[in-house]
């Protein structure tokens, strides 16, 4: 899939939103944030992963000072700078081109623009939920989504020691699964959409069909806030 088109677009949806929405609504899927917190939020993220492609330096984690916007009306050009500089990074190096990750290995340009597309696309559906209007993940990008997921996140999760638990997509076709110990196994049934957005901690199992054991599952959605920070 295109990284590049999957980051603008989301992100772009979310600047047109800020440009037009109350920067104190406060964001339901992230109850702590105002709609401000949010565009800075993934303004800083992306104004990070920019500095750091350019470096190519695959062991040095990038510490520069972080840029704000002037003023909360200008939040929303802010993040379209902020954008544009993330994709001219991505553009200007190949995509194994060192770079400093948090998750370990790939440590690459490439793999940083693959996450990058998840995280735009998780706050586009963010900032849609806070105006009322949440629309799916883009498809591709939720079914890849699953495997990104799976593969940065594969060090804390092993760390669970968990009983196999396979997520089985209503509309895409693959083969996801979190753990290892074959003894009760559980699946997780839902969109592509839907089981990205639970993995973030967007959606409850209440919205998602489970068969199994709960309660292993349940140690997992515990887990979830501190997997994802």
């Amino acid at each position: 899939m295109n990284y590049l088109d999957a980051i603008e677009n989301a992100s772009v949806r979310i600047a047109e939103i800020a440009s037009r929405q109350s920067l104190d609504a406060k964001v339901p899927s992230c109850p702590d944030w105002t709609f401000l917190d949010l565009v800075i939020h993934l303004g800083h993220v992306q104004e990070f992963w920019s500095h750091s492609i350019r470096e190519q330096n695959a062991t040095r984690r990038w510490s520069g000072e972080r840029t704000h916007p002037d003023s909360p009306e200008s939040a929303a050009e802010w993040l379209r700078r902020q954008t544009r500089k993330l994709l001219d990074s991505i553009s200007s190096v190949d995509s194994e081109a060192p770079c400093w990750t948090w998750w370990g290995e790939p440590r690459n340009a490439g793999a940083v623009a693959r996450h990058q597309s998840q995280e735009a696309e998780v706050h586009r559906w963010d900032a849609e939920l806070t105006v009322g209007t949440p629309s799916p993940l883009t498809h591709g990008v939720a079914v890849d989504g699953l495997s990104e997921y799976l593969l940065v996140n594969s060090g804390a999760i092993s760390e669970l020691d968990l009983p196999r638990m396979d997520l089985v997509t209503d509309d895409a076709e693959g083969a996801w699964h979190i753990g290892e110990r074959v003894k009760s196994p559980i699946s997780i049934h839902g969109t592509a959409s839907d089981l990205v957005l639970f993995l973030y901690g967007r959606r409850s199992m209440s919205e998602l069909k489970i068969h199994g054991d709960r309660d292993d599952l349940m140690r997992f959605v515990d887990a979830l806030p501190r997997i994802n920070n």
